[in-house]
């Protein structure tokens, strides 16, 4: 490196955290955050995603056939289910009659026949599934007669524009792609040194019309309901504009003789807008140049993906993404790629949620069919709330928007959910959720049976105002939290050996056990159980933030009084005679030691019940861990990050974080880890385990859950020296550090109110620190 680019970079380093009473914004390592390949993708792995939260596009980058996979969020199969099982509530006190007799399995097999929804859940149509939008293919004419040199295909994470460029015979070709997040379409830039000649073609594989008219192709379709009713509606141009003659030829379009074309597409659908066609017609009526549309995208991409820089190091420039991970794995040292990663979860976040009408899926925004894995939906029982573990630590605040008008449109058919199944009280979600509302126990309670998936995913809405402050946003959810917290309530049993109040029934996510030795050397698996660990937790966590809601909000709530006493009465997180977190009520025998889901350990994280506060139970959930092992599905690993990091433990965090990625591919395998375009795979491709990675990630850098703003809390030794910019804490607090040596050499914090915190740092030394609204305050360690 030379002397004036060392000298550069350490500007950069000074000016990121001098507090400018002027405001003025550091300069900025992130333009050199870029996924790079230098061949084109041949599998959907390796193509690279764009979004702006309603449109995402995945790129192939093929010099001769670029492939481009377009989606629209809200593109969803199926339709509102009638889920409801006239027996359930009739059967509801025999199943805990036997629990609490301890005949687990006798609960379990009056589950199967008499409490599960009716119309077969997930498995049947109706359930529906996230859909592709449609493809496009984009023919480079004449392109196999070129001899081909220099070949790039990138992302710029900080730009959101994906790039690929090329040289034929000794000539420039240039490809851009973004989808507005200003505009709202899809654009694509074809550039070439010498006239070109293009196809476009696009297509859908079932359910579509394309019609090739006035020089643009429509895309018009209706995705099956599952029922007799009509099913969600789309509609979709594509128009070109550029230099270029363009011609129509069957369901294609020409461009003959372009130097510069651009196409713009926009899509809708019906789900959210009825005025869906109008909306994509007036997407493409403002034909602004193509200079303007990307000046405008990236400036409203910076405003959020800038927020926060993650400096491990320089970033390297002459090797390949998919190399890098190789290298990694082969145990080469790329402290960098961490800060990738976790920007790359940022940038993830952004373009599958900004402006949303659906929170991200298990695919994000990014389908690649008609029809997903595990239906695209958004299972609740970790994956969609993983999904949302970035967003406040990451500085992304205001795209919680659609996750909360997603938990308060589960209330409304929770509620139905809560009455019919359990004649209880309030609303209930359980693992299964989709585009209409499913709140039921779904068709198998071996994993449908868990009921505490809407608790759960209210407590992400008490997470956005402890790091707001924000009352009117508290306000408008303690509805939502307070009707989670009702249907606890109401679903309540004493538990017979304890006196303990828990849930009945449930069970500990997909996971399973053995009664005794005798149904272990069978292999019989039981799974229904009296409160497990997990749903203790999140009653205990949501009842303490609905009575500190009601406080706070000063509501003379009677229910808040309930809560208080019942919260009394909750089970506790018990360690077994083993030294671990005890998983169920009883130490059952483990039919799966190594099972992905650690639930028991949610008081850990993402709550905050597991804490140096409680050091017994800290070394309980360490040892939880040990035996649970490092391995699993992609997002069970990223998990674990975040459960090291909160142990403070940086070198096993990282170790985790090693083991996230992993190349998910070998031996034409695909395993957990991650794929070559750095998409988190379960197998296959599950986008959670890249939010939980980022989120791990930056857990390793700052926490603030036990009252504290803890800086480098869980810093491994390979990132001795290092910095972050304006990672946000709990109490509206935007939080900088520079390190080297492992030393903390300064630290910022800057407040959205006056007030006095806590900073500690990882080897329990502590301040108090004064904070003026609006200003940065220098900590001094």
């Amino acid at each position: 490196m030379s002397v004036a680019k060392r000298v550069y970079i350490l500007l950069i380093g000074i000016v990121a955290f001098v507090d400018s009473v002027w405001g003025a914004k550091p300069l900025s390592p992130n333009d050199d955050l870029r996924l790079w390949y230098d061949e084109a993708a041949t599998i959907w792995e390796e193509y690279l995603p764009l979004g702006n939260g309603r449109m995402g596009m995945m790129m192939s980058g093929d010099i001769a056939t670029d492939h481009i996979i377009l989606n629209e969020g809200t593109m969803w199969a199926g339709g509102v289910q009638h889920t409801d099982n006239s027996e359930a509530s009739q059967w509801l006190p025999k199943i805990r009659e036997a629990l609490l007799r301890g005949d687990n399995r006798a609960a379990e097999i009056m589950m199967y026949r008499y409490f599960t929804c009716s119309g077969g859940g997930s498995a049947s149509p109706e359930y529906g599934s996230y859909s592709m939008f449609a493809d496009l293919h984009i023919d480079h004419i004449d392109a196999e007669r070129l001899s081909i040199e220099d070949y790039r295909r990138e992302l710029s994470l900080s730009e959101g524009v994906a790039r690929t460029s090329y040289l034929g015979d000794g000539r420039r070709y240039e490809r851009e792609y973004f989808c507005s997040m200003a505009d709202g379409i899809a654009v694509i830039r074809l550039i070439a040194e010498c006239p070109t000649d293009y196809r476009l073609r696009l297509s859908r594989p079932k359910d579509a019309n394309v019609e090739v008219k006035d020089g643009e192709i429509a895309i018009r379709g209706m995705l099956p309901s599952g029922s007799e009713r009509e099913g969600v509606v789309f509609y979709g141009r594509l128009h070109v504009v550029g230099d270029g003659a363009v011609e129509e030829n069957g369901n294609s379009l020409i461009i003959k003789g372009a130097t510069d074309a651009t196409i713009l597409i926009a899509a809708a659908t019906n789900y959210a807008d009825a005025e869906y066609t109008k909306s994509v017609d007036r997407a493409l009526s403002n034909r602004r140049g193509y200079d303007h549309l990307r000046r405008r995208h990236i400036a409203a991409h910076r405003e959020l993906f800038d927020r926060v820089t993650i400096d491990l190091g320089e970033q390297p420039t002459d090797i390949t993404t998919d190399e890098r991970l190789a290298r990694y794995a082969a145990g080469g040292e790329d402290a960098p790629l961490a800060a990738l990663y976790a920007q790359y979860g940022r940038y993830l976040l952004i373009a599958s949620a900004y402006d949303a009408v659906l929170p991200p899926n298990l695919q994000g925004i990014w389908a690649n069919g008609t029809w997903c894995p595990w239906n695209g939906d958004m299972h609740l029982n970790i994956n969609q709330q993983m999904n949302h573990w970035p967003l406040e630590t990451g500085n992304l605040a205001e795209l919680i928007d659609p996750l909360t008008r997603y938990a308060e449109q589960l209330s409304i058919s929770g509620k139905h959910t809560a009455r019919h199944f359990y004649d209880g009280e309030g609303w209930c979600a359980h693992i299964l959720a989709n585009a209409w509302g499913f709140t039921a126990p779904s068709e198998d309670p071996s994993w449908g049976a868990t009921n505490t998936c809407g608790a759960w995913l209210s407590l992400h809405l008490w997470e956005h105002y402890l790091y707001t402050l924000d009352k009117s946003y508290l306000a408008r959810v303690y509805p939502t939290m307070r009707g989670a917290a009702e249907f606890l309530c109401s679903i309540l049993v004493e538990h017979p050996a304890t006196g303990y109040l828990v849930t009945a029934p449930t069970t500990s996510p997909e996971n399973g056990f053995y009664l005794d030795e005798e149904d272990a050397e069978h292999g019989i698996v039981t799974h229904v159980c009296l409160g497990s660990t997990m749903d203790n937790q999140i009653a205990r966590e949501l009842f303490n933030a609905v009575v500190a809601a009601a406080d706070i909000l000063d509501y003379d709530d009677s229910f808040v009084e309930r809560l208080k006493v019942t919260s009394q009465r909750l089970a506790p997180t018990r360690i077994a005679s083993d030294g671990r977190i005890m998983e169920w009520m009883e130490e059952y025998i483990e039919a799966e030691p190594k099972h992905r889901h650690v639930s028991h350990l949610f008081g850990l994280y993402p709550a905050s019940q597991i804490t140096r506060n409680t050091p017994e139970l800290m070394e309980a959930a360490r040892r939880t861990l040990d035996v649970r092992g490092d391995g699993g599905t992609g997002w069970s690993r990223a998990w674990k990050i975040c459960f090291w990091a909160r142990l403070g433990d940086g070198d096993r965090a990282h170790k985790l974080l090693g083991a996230l990625l992993e190349p998910a591919i070998s031996d034409g395998r695909h395993h957990g880890g991650t794929y070559p375009n750095l998409f988190c795979s379960h197998p296959p491709f599950q986008i959670d385990g890249n939010f939980g990675g980022a989120a791990g990630i930056m857990e390793m850098l700052v926490q603030s859950h036990d009252g504290t703003v803890t800086l480098l809390p869980a810093l491994p030794s390979a990132w001795s020296s290092g910095a972050f910019c304006g990672l946000r804490a709990r109490g509206d607090l935007e939080v900088s550090c520079r390190w080297s040596n492992g030393q903390i050499l300064e630290a910022w914090v800057k407040s959205g109110r006056t007030q006095t915190i806590t900073v500690r740092t990882a080897d329990g030394r502590e301040r108090s620190v004064e904070c003026r609204r609006n200003r940065r305050t220098r900590i001094s360690m």
